[in-house]
């Protein structure tokens, strides 16, 4: 109690009155629950502490520190998903074509394609059967 600590705020508490953050030590910080604060690195005055958490206070006057250049996620949001395919997706554009263009693959298979498939297939069905009778 009585330390200044710089903590990463990163989620939202169990019981959703507090966010969570954690210090360098990846001890539990909780500190009050301001959006401006998730996903930011805040300095804290610790003003109690218990087995397994603590709780800080902002230091007033204090910088709030990004932690990184992409902004935090809204809650129920995916990351990951390319900027393409979501525009596609909001477009109504969900057909298969678009999709794996996008993606960069094709799943359609031409004649030649599907011949090299099924003697892909073929082949392993022999092999499997060769190996079968030998033990």
């Amino acid at each position: 109690i009585g330390q200044r600590q710089r903590v990463l705020v990163t989620e939202e508490s169990f019981d959703s009155q507090y966010y969570v953050a954690h210090n360098k030590f990846y001890e539990q910080v909780l500190v009050p629950k301001k959006p401006e604060f998730k996903g930011k690195m805040i300095e804290v005055d610790i003003y109690e502490a218990g087995k397994h958490y603590m709780k800080g206070r902002p230091v007033e006057d204090a910088q709030v520190f990004t932690a990184s250049i992409a902004q935090p996620l809204q809650k129920g949001q995916v990351s990951g998903l390319p900027q393409d395919l979501k525009k596609a997706h909001q477009n109504d554009i969900c057909s298969s074509e678009a999709s794996s263009a996008i993606m960069g693959w094709s799943w359609r298979f031409d004649g030649d394609g599907l011949k090299l498939l099924s003697l892909g297939f073929a082949l392993a069905a022999i092999i499997m059967i060769f190996v079968i009778e030998l033990h």
